[in-house]
């Protein structure tokens, strides 16, 4: 009976509290209509150069609730994103435009990059240092970290730039058959268990690339295209047991990218190579 007794006097109390004299607010909710900013020369830097030609949003203010609610993200601070998205120009979108011609980049639907501060920690100790959504979205990460004059930085924002879009080309225009097999033996899960010296040893360009198959192939792409031919062929020289295998993998690539999208790959290499070049002269000038 005391039970009855409290809900209904807190019941009595509720409707105490709430008047129709009390007005709703009319303040938009941010994220629903209350953000709003006056645009800056980044807004005009963004639609000239991925708005303007090829439709790509970009996207740096911070919206929560496009992320996962249950991981701790920080925001991108604004100091760094004309920066990043030099590169991602120089190191991704132009050399693409010079060997593939400008209509190339309409094909696939790249719609959007999300920039956000920091690492997506997981469960199991891993980080997420990008992905692909649906795709047509590139979610780059721990662009906070990013700089000119930080090659280890540039490499790791582009190779995840590179890797995500070979997932969107292949999931338009599948791999071929001839890339299953080659190391299904060394897919797994636990792939972080596996350091990146033994993963190169049995036969891929990183540890993640024994995550799954598709892996395998967009860590080769990226890694062929970022870290360049002389580090891949170095990779055989370290690891001779298995420079056939590396050596198979890459007339894969190169054949995919000639046979399926019309690409010398040889030839993106050579442009992706002067982008990056270009970039880390720029850190050298004590650009930021």
């Amino acid at each position: 009976m005391k039970r009855y007794t409290f809900l209904l006097l807190a019941a009595i109390l509720f409707v105490g509290a709430c008047s129709k004299d009390d007005k709703l607010p009319t303040d938009p909710i941010i994220g629903l209509g209350g953000d709003t900013w006056a645009p800056t020369s980044i807004d005009t830097f963004i639609y000239q150069n991925f708005v303007k030609p090829y439709n790509i949003e970009v996207k740096y203010k911070w919206d929560p609730y496009e992320l996962n609610f249950n991981r701790d993200m920080v925001p991108p601070d604004e100091s760094v994103v004309l920066p990043v998205l030099n590169s991602v120009i120089e190191i991704w979108r132009k050399p693409y435009e010079t060997v593939a011609g400008p209509n190339f980049l309409h094909r696939f639907a790249l719609l959007k990059f999300a920039m956000i501060g920091s690492a997506e920690y997981q469960s199991d100790g891993t980080i997420i240092l990008g992905n692909a959504e649906g795709g047509s979205r590139i979610n780059l990460m721990i662009v906070n970290d990013f700089a000119y004059n930080k090659e280890d930085q540039v490499v790791r924002l582009l190779h995840t730039v590179h890797h995500e879009f070979a997932h969107i080309l292949h999931q338009t225009i599948m791999y071929p058959e001839e890339w299953r097999g080659i190391s299904t033996q060394w897919y797994t899960g636990t792939w972080f268990n596996t350091s990146i010296e033994d993963a190169q040893a049995q036969g891929m360009v990183t540890d993640y690339a024994k995550a799954a198959e598709e892996e395998d192939f967009v860590e080769t792409v990226s890694f062929l295209l970022i870290e360049g031919q002389e580090r891949f062929d170095q990779l055989k020289e370290d690891n001779p047991d298995v420079a056939d295998i590396f050596t198979l993998k890459e007339n894969i690539v190169v054949d995919y990218y000639k046979e399926s999208l019309g690409i010398d790959f040889r030839k993106l290499q050579e442009e992706v190579k002067k982008g990056k070049e270009l970039i880390l002269a720029m850190g050298s000038d004590n650009s930021n």
